[in-house]
């Protein structure tokens, strides 16, 4: 053993580290001491490992190209022997119940966890940390080395032992999950929805190796309770292996995507996804590395690819640093926001698993398309440049659906998702636009002649009003108090639409405020408003976000970019996402129609401006996905040109 002594004489009389304990043999702790070990060859590193060496769980791990040339730039002995033992993966297809779609330019490479596993003990065992295997390490027990690495995954024990040092919180998704294999032969990142008649399940599939796939399988509570599969009947006499009733069952379910062949269990079991966040990732010598401080949704293909990258930003840290606790601080200001960034794109793709059976009914080709920008990662450039032909077909389906593909005349090329046409309730809409008329307006059927001058589609009067023989169509808005009684038989007179203005809360659509919400549009639509008008506070701003944006998708295997903009949340552009997904579960759940504020001065770029990722384009986006119905500008009196009319 060499002595912290010893190092110290090397490196001139410095305080410096020399002895690690890495608690988890994983892919990131197995790497992290290969790192560690190269960088400083005379420092001692012992991983401590529960399992035995070849007692992996799971089957496939992904990669993105991205980290793949991390790993290259790190240690490209390594990657060299990971990139031997991978397959690649180009594709994705959607399969529909009513249609398979398939989807180009999404790289990755996959590979058999438990030969990764081999990889990384070999390649640590080779740079000299010792492996101790079969060691169950009790926490606090390794808290006399130097730098103590807890790297024992979502549910480390080390960290659960003293939660309170590191500021840990870990909540729980709504969906129960199975990870499995199959040897059924698949060439692309596979997702299948099945219809049962106890609801949906869904399959997500990539291929690891020659004839064989990863499989995960996904429904909602309601679902799994219904079939029966929340209740194992071999639990008593199989506690540590799969659960081979809900094998069989998925088995059958699944048949005509397996092609007769069979799902693989290894200690497969249902979970519900382990959501955890660390406040502090370091506290005196024990740093968390991996799923110990943090995970991400596994529909965003981030595990073990974070955790990876983590490994070589703590390596480099230490490495920099002789001071443990600097480096410590040094590595979580390199990796925290990145990771952020990560679990914010996780979050709103968990929630699309969890509810993807109310979506069912679309057409297949928008379906696809809200499959695709669940997270708001990919630009409405990046879709047409990888994939134009699905997005055409998104497109003419969201066209259809309103009436206008068949209409003779129809103006030829693409045209904003404004431009279609909406039936509400007996009231048919030529377009999308909606202006408000405030109650100060002193000559509301002066501001409604000007609105449809303008080619406004829908005219919304605040308050109680009516317009005489108005040239376009006229509703009332009112606050969400005034809806039912007198007031909304005054306001919707004859065939006027009546909408309720409802303010958006800045919590999460699927948080109790959004649950709130959505329970009071119910109410409102239960007292006759046929529609909701959302907002948000601040407004809506066409402010630049902050930052280059990216089309890099959030998949399997994919990472969203190291600079995607704002995450969801922050400033107008986050802001904008936050209230899609309140404005998508409203019009799910509800049954209303969904009309939106919008920044001032987007719809300057129309007929037909839907390039980039400016705000005609992710308006167009939302209307074509069907995450909202109308949009309404937070200035009418702007001057707009035009919007055409739906042929």
């Amino acid at each position: 053993m060499i002595w912290l002594e010893e190092i110290e004489q090397v490196n001139g009389g410095a305080a410096v580290w020399g002895k690690v304990a890495v608690v988890g043999g994983g892919p990131a702790g197995l790497f992290l001491a290969r790192l560690i070990r190269r960088a400083r060859p005379a420092a001692r590193v012992d991983v401590y490992e529960r399992n035995a060496p070849h007692e992996a769980n799971g089957f496939g791990v992904v990669f993105s190209a991205r980290t793949m040339s991390r790993l290259r730039r790190s240690d490209p002995e390594t990657h060299a022997r990971i990139v031997r033992a991978s397959v690649t993966v180009s594709d994705m297809e959607l399969r529909h119940p009513r249609a398979t779609l398939r989807y180009g330019g999404f790289d990755f490479s996959s590979i058999s966890r438990q030969t990764l596993l081999t990889i990384l003990q070999e390649q640590a065992a080779s740079a000299g940390a010792v492996l101790h295997f079969g060691h169950h390490a009790a926490p606090g027990g390794l808290d006399d080395a130097d730098v103590v690495v807890y790297a024992d995954g979502a549910n480390s024990a080390q960290r659960d032992a003293r939660p309170e040092r590191f500021g840990t919180t870990v909540r729980h998704g709504a969906s129960p999950y199975m990870w499995l294999g199959t040897d059924a032969p698949f060439d692309a990142a596979t997702f299948a929805f099945v219809a049962t008649e106890h609801g949906h399940f869904a399959a997500h599939a990539y291929p690891y190796a020659e004839g064989l796939t990863t499989v995960v399988v996904e429904t909602d509570p309601a679902t799994w309770q219904a079939s029966g599969m929340d209740r194992p009947l071999d639990h008593a006499r199989n506690p540590g292996g799969s659960d081979e009733a809900a094998l069989a069952q998925l088995s059958e379910l699944f048949a005509d995507h397996l092609g007769g062949h069979k799902l693989l269990g290894n200690r497969s079991r249902w979970a519900t996804f382990r959501i955890v966040r660390n406040a502090r990732w370091s506290d005196g010598n024990a740093v968390l590395l991996g799923d110990a401080a943090h995970t991400a949704h596994f529909t965003v293909g981030s595990g073990t690819k974070l955790a990876m990258e983590d490994a070589i930003a703590l390596a480099a840290a230490l490495d920099r640093d002789a001071d443990p606790r600097a480096a410590f601080a040094a590595y979580e200001r390199e990796r925290r926001a990145l990771v952020t960034r990560t679990q914010e794109w996780a979050e709103p793709s968990m929630r699309w698993w969890e509810t993807f059976g109310r979506r069912l009914h679309m057409a297949p080709a928008q379906f696809g398309l809200h499959f695709m920008t669940r997270t708001s990662a990919l630009t409405y450039e990046g879709l047409r440049r990888r994939f134009a032909d699905r997005v055409d077909e998104a497109e003419e389906a969201y066209r259809t659906a309103g009436g206008t593909a068949a209409r003779p005349g129809a103006a030829p090329g693409p045209a904003h998702g404004v431009a279609a046409p909406l039936l509400l309730g007996s009231v048919r809409l030529p377009n999308r636009l909606v202006e408000v008329v405030p109650e100060e307006c002193d000559d509301p059927s002066a501001a409604v002649r000007a609105a449809g001058a303008r080619g406004t589609g829908l005219v919304l009067l605040r308050g109680t009003r009516t317009v005489p023989r108005p040239d376009v169509a006229v509703g009332s808005v009112v606050r969400p108090e005034r809806v039912g009684g007198g007031s909304a038989g005054e306001t919707a007179a004859g065939s006027a639409p009546l909408f309720a203005e409802v303010t958006c809360p800045a919590a999460d659509a699927w948080s109790p405020a959004g649950d709130e919400l959505t329970a009071t549009v119910r109410a409102l639509v239960a007292r006759g408003c046929e529609g909701v008008l959302l907002t948000t506070d601040p407004p809506p701003s066409t402010d630049p976000a902050p930052g280059p944006r990216t089309d890099a998708a959030p998949d399997p295997g994919t990472d969203p970019g190291t600079d995607p903009g704002t995450g969801p949340g922050t400033g107008p552009v986050g802001r904008w996402h936050a209230l899609l997904g309140h404005a998508e579960r409203v019009r799910t759940e509800t049954g209303a129609v969904v009309a939106v504020a919008v920044p001032d001065g987007w719809a300057l770029d129309l007929p037909g401006s839907t390039g980039g990722d400016a705000w005609p384009a992710r308006i167009h986006l939302a209307l074509v996905t069907g995450r909202i119905d109308l949009v309404v500008s937070a200035a009418p009196t702007v001057t707009r040109p035009a919007v055409p009319a739906a042929g």
